[in-house]
């Protein structure tokens, strides 16, 4: 039996967790960036994603490590970023999608690049993070790494989003992604990060 019965649960889930030097979007605002309902509109965005998800056959799920500061803190949408919410929108055939931040939007180039992959394949795909939330450094909003046991708590949030999608293949973005989803007893496909210069090398491995 799955832990949450709808996609708003599960939302509603994942707003509970607190956790040192973690941003969590869907109940962590940001002072700089962020309008006032900032979170509950990224709530409102992951939730519309996940009934788009749910409601059709997915053929690939893609899952990095993390949310990205400059795609997913600020969106709430696993590997997608400002620049892409129209994209994401019009693939899962989603209406109500807003930004959460003010000033102009931000691009990410991890999701330039996987959008790019989306655009080009005919197989669906739907993504999410190991962990999902965004880790930074202590007086700064730069990424790390999650923990061991940060991924302990958020494994079951993990293993409700595979059973929900129920791909017929799961693919890691970067080496990282893979040992933590191993760790979580997952199998899944390799393919190169598209960051730090692997975009070329990610476009000609997810395309095979």
């Amino acid at each position: 039996m799955s832990a949450w019965s709808s996609s708003g649960r599960f939302v509603a889930a994942l707003a509970e967790v607190q956790l040192p030097g973690v941003f969590n979007p869907y109940r962590d605002r940001c002072p700089d960036h962020d309008l006032a309902k900032g979170p509950a509109i990224r709530r409102a965005n992951l939730e519309l994603m996940l009934d788009a998800v749910r409601r059709q056959a997915v053929d690939e799920l893609w899952v990095g490590l993390e949310l990205g500061r400059k795609g997913g803190r600020r969106t709430g949408l696993p590997l997608t970023d400002e620049a892409e919410l129209a994209c994401m929108a019009a693939y899962w055939e989603i209406e109500g999608l807003r930004r959460a931040t003010s000033g102009p939007p931000m691009n990410e180039v991890t999701a330039a690049f996987v959008w790019r992959a989306v655009r080009a394949t005919d197989r669906r795909v739907a993504f999410w993070n190991v962990f999902p939330f965004q880790c930074h450094r202590p007086d700064s909003i730069t990424n790390r790494n999650h923990s061991r046991a940060e991924a302990m708590i958020t494994q079951p949030h993990l293993s409700w989003v595979i059973e929900q999608a129920a791909p017929n293949r799961i693919v890691a973005l970067g080496r990282s992604a893979q040992l933590a989803l191993a760790r979580a007893g997952v199998q899944a496909d390799y393919v190169r990060h598209p960051a730090r210069g692997g975009g070329p090398q990610f476009l000609s491995q997810i395309g095979d």
